[in-house]
């Protein structure tokens, strides 16, 4: 057996309706299970990005967010320019978003090296926005 792929990544959030506002009214990533969740079938609320899912998990444990992150590829309909990604990091910390200082910058990925910024979601947890 060979791992191949991933599939999705549970994260633990506090407030579900504001990490929703995040990933998915402000990062614009498809909810998906909200209704298998509100019928108690699944403990979580996922958002899509690509055919990969970040299942948002609530809980009411604190959340002790270390170095880990999660990188979350960007592509416009457009060139895809640093121009882009200071624009849409210029929207979210107008919605109140922290945006780690320095950002962005150029950095080494799984598909190279291209324009990236950190910021925190609403559990502080590092989310890199990287063009590709």
């Amino acid at each position: 057996m060979d791992v191949v792929d991933m599939d999705h990544v549970a994260l633990r959030v506090r407030d579900l309706d504001r990490a929703l506002e995040f990933y998915h009214g402000l990062l614009g990533m498809e909810i998906r299970d909200r209704e298998r969740f509100e019928n108690d079938e699944v403990p979580y609320v996922a958002v899509v990005a690509g055919g990969r899912h970040l299942h948002l998990v609530p809980t009411d444990e604190e959340i002790a967010v270390g170095g880990e992150h999660v990188c979350l590829l960007l592509r416009s309909d457009g060139t895809g320019t640093r121009a882009e990604l200071d624009a849409l990091l210029e929207d979210l910390r107008a919605a109140g978003v922290d945006v780690e200082a320095g950002e962005p910058y150029e950095r080494y990925g799984a598909y190279g090296r291209d324009w990236a910024a950190y910021v925190r979601d609403p559990d502080g947890r590092r989310v890199e926005l990287k063009l590709h």
